[in-house]
């Protein structure tokens, strides 16, 4: 259906349905949200770059990501790249989707050699395995396939580019929030869920950032750091998890990924005064971060990577466009109680 199609039936001008499609200008809310009802019901699709495009050939892109359960931290980014390959089939690109444990380098490197078979004409690829994903990266290199980073980064990888968080920053940001909280005096504990040995860059430069915020401040001398690592694969991991933050004279816990649920779990049962904070707004933080439990979640808006991705891939192999490796950082969040209502509602816009 054509913009004037759409605007004949909101009885309103094609410049109306312009600048509601493209959210510029101003449009009273009455008649934005008829014309946006109608885009809806029609199942309207901009197609601004393709007039004029003539398209013989289709382009294949896979998407290399971790497998997740419901509610999990990999399963936004998915939902990003699964209606980003919805908005973009109308120009030829396909996605097929390749899942991997990310607990287990075999599963990574098995699913590596599926999407080198498919032969695809790009890829979008988690390096969460950082040295598996390396070896893939340098594969891709040589087989003249260009690929896309998002969530964790690969220096010097020849990536057309990266999306994800800054994760140093938000590390900093996270001991800036932590520091105001309890008014710079105590300790302060970062605690790393982990169910596998594998190295997560993310992670470490998280803690690496955290740590130098409070090494740079003036009053350092008033706050102790201590660092411990919780594998999920041990058998008693959830007792170890429990003694950790019952460590005596603890204020604060920086928990630098999605797992800051489990210590919010533990600080509720056992009634401690400590101030949290972590990363990541999936259902579990959502649930302790209204009750005030986690006082902090920094987000980073992952449903956008996959799509920012695709995007990068669309200028490349449909429009040739020049892509000038960059790196593109998501916003650092910072969501609490009070501001919470809000994110619900972009995720579910």
């Amino acid at each position: 259906m054509t913009i004037k199609e759409i605007a004949k039936l909101a009885n309103v001008s094609l410049g109306t349905v312009d600048r509601v499609i493209h959210d510029r200008g101003k449009v009273s809310p009455k008649t934005k949200k008829k014309v946006l009802e109608i885009l809806e019901r029609v199942d309207y699709r901009p197609n601004i770059y393709a007039r004029g495009l003539v398209l013989n050939r289709s382009y294949t892109i896979a998407a290399l990501v971790p497998s997740f359960e419901s509610g999990e931290y990999w399963e936004i980014p998915q939902q990003g790249i699964t209606k980003g390959a919805q908005d973009l089939k109308q120009f030829g690109i396909v996605v097929e989707l390749f899942e991997f444990d990310q607990n287990s380098p075999d599963s990574f490197v098995a699913q590596t050699q599926k999407v080198i078979d498919l032969k695809p004409d790009g890829v979008i690829l988690a390096p969460v395995i950082n040295f598996e994903a390396v070896k893939f990266t340098i594969k891709l290199k040589e087989l003249k396939i260009p690929f896309t980073l998002i969530d964790s980064d690969i220096p010097n990888s020849n990536a057309l580019c990266f999306i994800g968080q800054d994760a140093y920053q938000s590390g900093k940001l996270a001991a800036k929030l932590l520091k105001s909280e309890i008014k710079g005096m105590g300790s302060i504990l970062t605690i790393s869920i982990k169910n596998n040995e594998n190295h997560n860059k993310t992670l470490q430069k998280r803690i690496e950032g955290f740590k130098d915020y409070f090494l740079e401040s003036d009053d350092f001398d008033q706050v102790s750091l201590r660092e411990f690592d919780i594998n999920q694969r041990s058998s008693d991991w959830e007792g170890l998890l429990q003694q950790v933050c019952s460590v005596e004279n603890t204020t604060g816990i920086y928990v630098p990924s999605s797992k800051v649920h489990y210590v919010a779990e533990v600080i509720e049962r056992l009634k401690l005064d400590i101030k949290l904070v972590g990363n990541d707004l999936i259902e579990q933080n959502v649930f302790y971060l209204e009750k005030g439990v986690i006082n902090y979640v920094i987000g980073q808006r992952p449903e956008n990577q996959g799509n920012f991705a695709l995007d990068t891939f669309y200028k490349h192999l449909v429009l040739k466009s020049r892509i000038e490796k960059e790196k593109k950082y998501l916003p650092l969040d910072i969501i609490t109680k009070e501001n919470l209502q809000y994110y619900n509602e972009m995720k579910t816009n």
